[in-house]
């Protein structure tokens, strides 16, 4: 019986140094295949790729116990392979170890979660310094998904949505961002003119958009030039026949 494990490296030398040393085992007893020669991305920080072999570990091997962990537990093998980002699509994979690179630029100590839903993407930074990933209202944050989205789109033939979230900011803001919808409409529909949200990007006005959508009685556009722009709800306009009061005789 062959079972299958995979190593990585930065590159396959070191992938197969890594196979040797974990499965206790000289490198012209090694038996394996080349999976991805990785490369080093933009700068060595954006889009780099680890080498990745596949080794071929044979029965009498598994018989003295050399599994990758040194337990000589079989239980243990699907722990050596990166289970969650073989399933992976290529965009996401590309996307995770460079939001990976990045995010541990920034502050140490970080992971990422990815959850793979096709045309969009959903990844989650954990550990670090939260508030320096996300910095001043969400300025970094918001610049590092620029940066990702542009890098998982590099090759794609469809465009892939990319969404980033730290401990759990977006969600925050979003109703901080639905709140202040509702707080604007309440003031325009008081006073019976235009109330304005200032400095919104189009995701943050996206979100007012959609909150307002279903309120029959005022109008969301957005104004000015630039990336960040006004938000501007309207009162609707009543029927005159509404304001009138009753016909009074000749």
């Amino acid at each position: 019986m062959t079972s299958e494990v995979l190593f990585k490296g930065k590159t396959v030398e070191q992938a197969v140094l890594n196979a040797c040393q974990q499965l206790e085992i000289k490198e012209e007893s090694l038996n394996y295949e080349v999976v991805t020669r990785g490369s080093t991305g933009i700068f060595g920080l954006v889009g780099a790729r680890k080498a990745q072999i596949r080794v071929f570990i044979q029965e009498k091997q598994e018989d003295r116990g050399l599994y990758p962990d040194g337990s000589g537990s079989q239980s243990n093998l699907a722990e050596a392979e990166d289970t969650s980002e073989a399933s992976l699509s290529e965009p996401a994979r590309i996307g995770k170890e460079a939001l990976g690179k990045i995010a541990a630029g920034i502050t140490p100590g970080t992971s990422v979660r990815t959850r793979d839903k096709g045309r969009r993407i959903n990844y989650q930074i954990e550990g670090g310094r939260a508030g320096v990933l996300i910095g001043k209202r969400g300025q970094t944050l918001e610049a590092i998904q620029y940066l990702v989205e542009k890098v998982v789109n590099r090759n794609s033939r469809e465009r892939v949505r990319v969404s980033i979230d730290v401990g759990g900011y977006l969600a925050k803001k979003r109703q901080n961002l639905e709140n202040l919808a509702a707080r604007t409409a309440q003031k325009a529909k008081k006073n019976g003119k235009p109330a304005t949200i200032g400095q919104l990007n189009a995701h943050d006005r996206r979100i007012v958009h959609l909150a307002l959508k279903d309120d029959i009685e005022v109008l969301t556009k957005s104004v000015g030039n630039g990336y960040l722009r006004k938000l501007r709800v309207m009162p609707k306009k009543r029927r005159n026949n509404l304001k009138r009061g009753p016909k009074r005789p000749d």
